[in-house]
């Protein structure tokens, strides 16, 4: 065999390899319904990745909360890591601890009446009525998610279109008078940063929308583990979930998936003890992630 049939040879079993691998790969029918297919699963899949979207009431919601977040961290920084009082007036009688001269983080009930206190933003912002006027300035806003556009029948006569607050602290954060029935009282209460042990910073929840016929005070208290109610109901607002603020500043949006919290309607009445399974998820969690004693 001479040279050039040996180089001749060479080429002939490269183009056969390239031939032979070519059968076997895409065609570009083939190629055009595989990116077809991904692209779909794009359109399906990315939206669920990327939360709420800007402008939406959910994105809204979640801002606030962190704007409330970095107000709570900071006044505890100015504060000797000391945490914003969180009085309840039922025990009291007022938004005043026994012995201090220093109000709630803020002030004043809302409920399904006609009061003008449901609309008074000065419980809110100013500073004889709340602990954190000066660091949300007149930013009513993040007290109430936009959302909850709920107002009773006689409240819509008078023409309004929401109430001022939507939003509670959890009633085992900040020093102030509790309420001890149902059983509260067995929670240890935070009152310092420093005292977020069990469970931890990222693991407390300090603020969330309360349900609106659950809300009153600026307090929402959860039941120890194991129970079978919801003292008081957080929000559902956000198709069955919630915005929640944690000790560390972060903030989630908190999908319920029990059979008490998702879609829980509002019916314009008062709503609170509110029986649940034992094993209910939403009220585990809740217990799991409330600041409780070593």
């Amino acid at each position: 065999m001479n040279a050039k049939w040996k180089i001749d040879s060479r080429k002939w079993a490269l183009i056969s390899g390239i031939c032979s691998r070519s059968s076997n790969a895409f065609t570009l029918t083939e190629l055009l319904v595989v990116l077809a297919t991904l692209g779909i699963l794009a359109v399906l899949v990315l939206p669920g990745l990327a939360g709420p979207q800007p402008g939406s009431q959910a994105f809204r919601c979640l801002n606030n909360m962190r704007q409330l977040a970095l107000t709570s961290t900071l006044y505890a920084g100015d504060n000797n890591e000391r945490l914003a009082i969180n009085s309840d007036p039922h025990t009291s009688g007022t938004y005043y601890p026994p012995g201090t001269s220093n109000p709630s983080w803020v002030t004043g009930t809302v409920d399904w009446s006609a009061g003008s206190y449901n609309t008074n933003t000065a419980y809110l912002i100013n500073n004889k009525y709340s602990l954190l006027g000066n660091y949300v300035a007149t930013s009513t806003g993040v007290f109430e998610c936009p959302a909850a556009n709920y107002v009773s029948p006689p409240q819509r006569a008078l023409g309004w279109y929401q109430r001022v607050r939507s939003v509670a602290m959890d009633a085992a954060v900040g020093d102030g008078s509790k309420y001890t029935g149902f059983g509260w009282n067995q929670w240890f209460v935070a009152k310092k940063t420093t005292d977020f042990n069990n469970p931890g910073p990222c693991q407390s929840w300090v603020f969330t929308d309360e349900h609106p016929d659950s809300i009153d005070d600026a307090l929402l208290y959860t039941s120890s583990y194991p129970t079978t109610s919801f003292t008081e109901m957080p929000a559902n607002y956000h198709d069955g979930a919630a915005a929640i603020t944690f000790a560390d500043g972060h903030v989630v949006m908190q999908k319920w998936t029990g059979s008490v919290l998702p879609f829980r309607p509002v019916k314009y009445s008062i709503q609170q003890q509110i029986v649940c399974p034992v094993t209910d998820p939403d009220m585990v969690w809740l217990a799991q992630h409330t600041p409780r004693s070593q």
